[in-house]
């Protein structure tokens, strides 16, 4: 077992000192698992009896927490995502994601939160202080004696949006009341017109949404963002990647997927009419692969009719975690991998429609000028660039990004360590972070497994076959 890096065990001490409560806003791919982990280490030591319950997004609960749990501890834990929890725990851990932890059928998550360690992770869903997510957090405010949050953009919007994530943290720090909270610190703005909230205002939901009509913002200033940050900062342990001079070169995690019920049904019914054309047919092992990559192209959200064009299947969860992962990145240039026309297409205009024309550029067998794609991103002068393994994974040098996102993954082994070279070399001065979306219990899983353990792509086959 590697041991923690220097940064973590400050992380440790730091929530020691804090009776085990704070927070880790720290960059993506700075470890902030571990970190949880060898604090949970430490508090047992000093508490026998005490637990851990996780609150965190499905696509890392298991490929991100199970892995890092099992690679980094002896702890045993259990996942509640596809179980209900239990009403006697006997694991020390219990993972549990956002979307079921305020299900009826998870009465028990109270029962364990209830004295111990509770963390919730990707502490930003609770940025609005109207969602379930945030009320039902906050209504646990008061059960757990240890609790931690972690986030890598824990306000990606404005400052208002850390009010609920202290609140929960430490209650009356910024203030009981968001609205009160918020006509503290803010004030309603329109170009260079200002319109001054007293502390306790009371104004009327009709009234506020016809000022937003009419472009008026929150805004906060510099003074005030000082004072409020001021308040925050004793609560929470910050860190960039950048400043972690113990990290490793690479960092990769896996963000499983589930997919939706149509593309479920889709997928299993192509999957069995191919295993049954496999098994009956005398092909090659490459003709049987090239038609079990067809399976990809349904966990993208798409597939091909019998006219050879691309259909719309409604269902793409692989975008939605997308842009979750760029919104946890803060403002760092991406290069996003993806096999099909349909990926890079689909990619490209739902990023140009959230966050402006111009800020994506692409490159693959439709791209017309290549070299000003690649001039672009190089030069900051785009932030996402969408590219084609076989397009741009042999000699280009993008030391000017330290994060990839690989959409859809290639059955090719030398594409695929070309692809990750294309940050990861000389000139490069920040730790690589590597985030493939996977498609849970898909093709998906097998084909990055065969790439990590650099074996016979012809293994896919033989895996969906035995399955």
């Amino acid at each position: 077992m590697k041991p923690p890096f220097d940064h973590q065990l400050k992380a440790v001490e730091f929530f020691k000192k804090r009776g085990y409560i704070g927070g880790l806003y720290w960059e993506m791919g700075c470890g902030k698992c571990r970190a949880v982990i060898e604090t949970f280490k430490c508090l047992r030591k000093e508490d026998h009896t005490v637990k851990m319950v996780v609150v965190a997004p499905l696509s890392i609960l298991e490929s991100g927490w199970g892995d890092d749990i099992k690679s980094f501890s002896e702890f045993t834990y259990f996942n509640a995502h596809d179980s209900m929890v239990p009403f006697n725990l006997k694991e020390d851990i219990l993972l549990v994601n956002f979307e079921s932890m305020a299900q009826k059928k998870n009465v028990h998550i109270t029962k364990h939160i209830r004295t111990n360690l509770l963390v919730v992770d990707e502490s930003s869903k609770m940025k609005n202080h109207k969602t379930i997510t945030t009320k039902t957090l906050l209504s646990w405010q008061s059960l757990p004696k240890y609790k931690i949050i972690m986030s890598g953009t824990p306000a990606p919007n404005n400052p208002i949006e850390y009010w609920g994530q202290i609140e929960f943290l430490h209650e009356w720090t910024l203030h009981k009341s968001f609205f009160a909270f918020r006509n503290t610190y803010f004030h309603l703005q329109r170009g260079s017109q200002v319109m001054p909230l007293q502390r306790g205002q009371l104004v009327s939901k009709q009234f506020m949404r016809e000022v937003l009509s009419q472009g008026w913002k929150y805004e906060i200033t510099k003074d005030n963002l000082a004072k409020l940050m001021n308040q925050i900062n004793p609560l929470v342990f910050w860190l960039k990647k950048d400043e972690c001079l113990s990290l490793p070169d690479q960092v990769d995690e896996v963000r499983l997927v589930e997919l939706g019920v149509k593309q479920r049904k889709i997928y299993n019914e192509m999957k069995n009419d191919l295993i049954t054309e496999i098994k009956n047919t005398m092909i090659t092992a490459q003709l049987a692969l090239a038609k079990c990559m067809k399976l990809r192209e349904i966990t993208s959200g798409f597939a091909i009719d019998v006219d050879s064009n691309a259909v719309d299947i409604g269902e793409c969860p692989k975008m939605q975690e997308l842009l979750d992962v760029i919104a946890e990145s803060g403002d760092h240039q991406i290069i996003i991998w993806a096999c099909f026309k349909w990926d890079i297409e689909q990619i490209f205009s739902v990023l140009e429609e959230k966050y402006g024309l111009g800020c994506v550029r692409t490159l693959y067998s439709a791209t017309k000028d290549h070299m000003a794609s690649i001039n672009d991103f190089k030069g900051n002068r785009a932030r996402f660039l969408v590219a084609n393994q076989a397009s741009a994974a042999h000699g280009l040098t993008f030391v000017n990004c330290s994060l990839q996102i690989f959409f859809s993954i290639d059955y090719s082994l030398e594409r695929y360590e070309q692809a990750k070279a294309r940050i990861h070399r000389a000139g490069q001065t920040k730790s690589c972070t590597y985030i493939h979306l996977i498609a849970k219990n898909t093709i998906d899983e097998q084909i990055l497994k065969v790439l990590r353990d650099k074996g016979n792509i012809n293994q896919v086959v033989y895996e969906l076959l035995r399955r």
